[in-house]
């Protein structure tokens, strides 16, 4: 499978905050085209000093691991592990770096290869796939205490946009004690990939500007440009509450599926079907539209670094 993708555009913005906390990568408004297929957006956590510093360490690990990746080779669930590993051990040292492990941030995570579409996702960032003449194909679920609620019964979507705690994230990546579990990403690793798709990252300041329906509306009915389109979403999302980042993705060309053929089968005879192309290198792969959870490895993190921290704490 060979996905190419039209100019990719972004945007990054201080929106009424202070300070930028969010990062992305590549951060640039035009990225290029003919680069690595890999995008990230990150927000460094309200409230946690040092947000800044762990959005960054976090984007820019991840750009060199997914710089050093082919994407005409398949890119596996232990292959991602290893980059979120690799991020990880950027935040703590950061930690170290900056006498401070109580910085943290989302993440949101796109790559296009030869194994389809990677995305993964930690916090309430979110990543859309939509397309032209159906709508959302795959949004990710925020980890957040509001959209727990909703998923509970307690309130509903609608009441959650206004709730006073909205924005309480439930996992993000942090430190995390010896012998605890590390907080894991949400995986969907999917061969659906179309000409026409789009791929859209943001920080959740992005979404206090935009609904679903009206990103739907833009992206897939509205008359103009992608930079255009992304010209009006960085208009509307200028006065943000909260710093605001977002990148689009669109898919102009992939080869070789026949999606015609495609088109009547359902989600589970697509997995099937993907399964059966890669072979052996299905291994490690989750069937399209599946979420797999996916656990980092443990930072290097000495006990002098756990007691000196401990100690800091405490102060």
């Amino acid at each position: 499978m060979k996905i190419r993708i039209d100019q990719p555009y972004s945007f990054h913005q201080i929106g009424m905050r202070a300070n930028q906390e969010d990062a992305r990568y590549p951060d640039a408004d035009a990225p290029s085209a003919s680069g690595a297929p890999f995008f990230a957006v990150c927000d460094g956590v309200g409230g946690a000093e040092g947000g800044e510093c762990a959005s960054a360490a976090v984007c820019s690990a991840l750009g060199a691991y997914m710089d050093d990746q082919d994407p005409e080779l398949p890119f596996t669930l232990e292959d991602f592990q290893e980059g979120l590993t690799a991020a990880y051990q950027a935040l703590y040292d950061t930690m170290r770096a900056k006498h401070n492990r109580d910085m943290a941030t989302t993440l949101t995570f796109l790559y296009l290869s030869a194994s389809g579409a990677t995305m993964a996702h930690m916090g309430d960032s979110r990543i859309y796939q939509i397309r032209p003449g159906k709508g959302i194909v795959y949004r990710s679920e925020d980890h957040s205490l509001v959209n727990e609620m909703v998923q509970r019964g307690e309130i509903t979507a609608q009441e959650a946009e206004t709730h006073p705690m909205r924005n309480y994230i439930t996992r993000c990546m942090c430190f995390t004690p010896a012998g605890a579990e590390m907080p894991y990403a949400e995986v969907c690793m999917t061969r659906d990939v179309r000409p026409g798709d789009c791929f859209f990252l943001c920080s959740d300041g992005v979404l206090h500007s935009i609904s679903d329906a009206d990103l739907v509306q833009l992206l897939c009915h509205s008359p103009g440009s992608d930079k255009e389109k992304m010209d009006m979403i960085a208009h509307e999302s200028a006065s943000s509450s909260d710093n605001n980042t977002a990148t689009l993705v669109r898919v102009a060309d992939v080869e070789p599926e026949d999606f015609e053929a495609q088109e009547s089968l359902t989600d589970e005879a697509l997995a099937a079907l993907a399964l059966q192309r890669l072979g052996d290198d299905a291994k490690g792969l989750t069937i399209a539209y599946g979420i797999t959870p996916v656990q980092p490895q443990a930072p290097a993190s000495s006990l002098v670094d756990r007691l000196t921290g401990l100690f800091r704490k405490q102060k």
